[in-house]
């Protein structure tokens, strides 16, 4: 069975390194919409929002860190629906800047049918598939999708010190260093 695939989990966990390349970029992460306190323990976010909070129904502000959760919610994806949110926020005024993590290239395509799509903003292909933490024991980590990590510039704009700093990891589109 392909756990990338299956219902056994979504929690998969950011990595280290993407996740302190973005702590460069953002400066520090202040929310973390779809976290828990085990991976809040590499992010560092001040306050995240678990399962049980449901971040898509919290208030969302300043700089953010956001890998959603896989999945579908009412025969939606998860990745849109936080997506969507994202945009909601920015929409508000209330997002400084965000990175937001695409578990699959496919985010790309997905997101074309709202408004603005991961396609809209300055984004990097990481040079090799991110090996993300699962989120329980025993699971092999190999990854099977290529991703994309998107910076939304929101009040404040650093898309300069993102295309610098992840192009360290791969290959950035739509930003100049």
């Amino acid at each position: 069975m392909n756990i990338m695939h299956s219902s056994r989990t979504d929690e998969w966990y950011t990595p280290e390194r993407i996740v302190l390349a973005a702590r460069d970029v953002l400066g520090a992460i202040d929310l973390d919409p779809a976290s828990n306190e085990r991976a809040n323990v590499t992010v560092k976010a001040a306050r995240f929002y678990t399962r049980d909070d449901n971040g898509l129904t919290q208030p969302w502000s300043g700089r953010v860190f956001c890998n959603p959760p896989g999945g579908k919610l009412r025969n939606k994806s998860l990745t849109g629906l936080f997506w969507q949110r994202l945009m909601a926020a920015v929409d508000a005024g209330a997002i400084e800047h965000a990175i937001f993590l695409c578990f699959s290239l496919e985010a790309l395509q997905s997101t074309q049918r709202y408004t603005r799509s991961v396609g809209d903003y300055p984004f990097c292909v990481p040079s090799e598939r991110i090996k993300f933490v699962p989120g329980f024991p025993g699971v092999k980590v190999a990854p099977s999708h290529s991703n994309a990590i998107v910076y939304v510039p929101g009040r404040v704009d650093a898309s300069g010190r993102f295309a610098k700093r992840f192009a360290e990891i791969g290959k950035v589109i739509g930003a100049r260093p």
